[in-house]
């Protein structure tokens, strides 16, 4: 539950980056928000066994850290924002079943 939170939240925040212009202050922001989703679902993968979904997840962390920002054009901006946004969209189906929480569960739904 808390991975879909904030898998909404970052792409809520994308989508918003990708609409509107952002003034830089925002743009940090952006960058903290999608850091933080991109950690979440990256040890998601690992631990799924999703080694190529942990790195596009790994490689938007590069991009998006909010301790070294890259500048790139306005363009480019957008289509990283876009396409890190479909990423982000296309994770429910990445991960299946696995995108629930994290528990034990025994066959017979009894522990």
């Amino acid at each position: 539950m808390m991975t879909r939170v904030i898998t909404f939240i970052a792409t809520a925040t994308l989508a918003a980056a990708v609409l509107f212009r952002s003034p830089s202050d925002f743009r940090v922001t952006v960058c903290i928000i999608v850091s933080v989703a991109t950690i979440m679902l990256a040890v998601r993968s690992l631990l799924a066994g999703k080694f190529l979904a942990a790195f596009l997840f790994a490689s938007v962390l590069g991009l998006f850290t909010p301790f070294h920002p890259i500048q790139f054009s306005y363009v480019r901006t957008s289509i990283l924002d876009m396409a890190t946004l479909a990423l982000f969209a296309a994770s429910p189906i990445i991960f299946g079943k696995s995108a629930g929480p994290l528990a034990l569960t025994h066959p017979t739904g009894k522990l």
